[in-house]
């Protein structure tokens, strides 16, 4: 099997139309109030987590995400620790468990986490 060659694939986003289409975007709003009876905003829900998650995600959401222009294997490593991450090797999870009481693994955690 050949590997296909994406180094010459742009990384940055190299059209000018604007991330959202304001027009559109009120129209839908004014769609969505129509069948629900409610604004896109009282649609939006919490995780769990309680991360906010809106009823519409749109390109301008991401648009001041500042570690998008980070990279694999470089500080500060928010996209993670090799520059190939996993495109060259599988994707693990890895766990300590079951070699020691369950004090011992507390004391590692709590020790490791700091």
């Amino acid at each position: 099997m050949m590997i296909p060659d994406f180094s010459d694939v742009p990384l940055e986003r190299h059209d000018p139309k604007p991330l959202v289409d304001e027009v559109a975007l009120a129209e839908w709003a004014t769609r969505v109030a129509a069948e629900t009876g409610h604004t896109p905003n009282d649609l939006a829900r919490d995780t769990p987590e309680q991360i906010s998650v809106p009823a519409l995600a749109t390109a301008a959401d991401h648009d001041e995400l500042d570690f998008l222009q980070t990279w694999p294997g470089a500080a500060p490593y928010l996209r993670g620790p090799y520059p190939t991450m996993y495109a060259s090797q599988p994707w693990t999870v890895r766990q300590y468990a079951g070699y020691s009481t369950a004090e011992e693994s507390n004391a590692f955690y709590l020790r490791n986490l700091a």
